[in-house]
């Protein structure tokens, strides 16, 4: 089962965050770390959900948190070099290590697209790192193709 949870139940996520802040931290230490406890991670997680246009959803296997998704619906404004627009995010994916390859992220994409469309989204995105082949290849199932290169360098 995928449903939305409230700022409250920010707590569910550590577990989950942990497993992909780990492996953020070790390809990117200069970037990402594991410092926080994790009532700093839950406090971060409520305060992102409290803003307006942010949302997450939580894949539950009897009861138990196995996936989550931490999105965005994007309004951006138009100017004089940019149409308006609104955008679905996708800022966070990750599945329990006992619960992959069951289908749960892709669950949790579409229930986050059909999120994006009803709240008047014409297109969604996310950002990956490319050494993270799981991401690579799950956005690709996804439909993503990359749209725009990052690049960067130590100074």
């Amino acid at each position: 089962m995928i449903r939305q949870i409230e700022a409250s139940e920010a707590a569910l996520l550590v577990p989950l965050n942990a497993v992909m802040q780990r492996l953020h931290a070790a390809a990117r230490p200069d970037v990402f770390h594991c410092d926080a406890s994790e009532a700093e991670v839950a406090e971060y997680f409520a305060e992102t959900l409290a803003r307006v246009g942010w949302f997450a959803l939580v894949a539950e296997v009897e009861g138990r948190a196995v996936g989550y998704a931490l999105c965005e619906v994007q309004r951006v404004e138009g100017n004089a070099m940019n149409r308006a627009r609104v955008r679905g995010f996708l800022h966070h994916i990750a599945v329990a290590e006992n619960a992959r390859r069951r289908g749960v992220a892709t669950a949790l994409i579409e229930a986050a697209k059909a999120r994006f469309r009803a709240e008047g989204a014409t297109v969604w995105a996310t950002t990956y790192w490319v050494w993270n082949e799981a991401s690579v290849a799950l956005m690709a199932k996804a439909g993503l193709t990359p749209a725009i290169t990052l690049s960067d360098a130590a100074l």
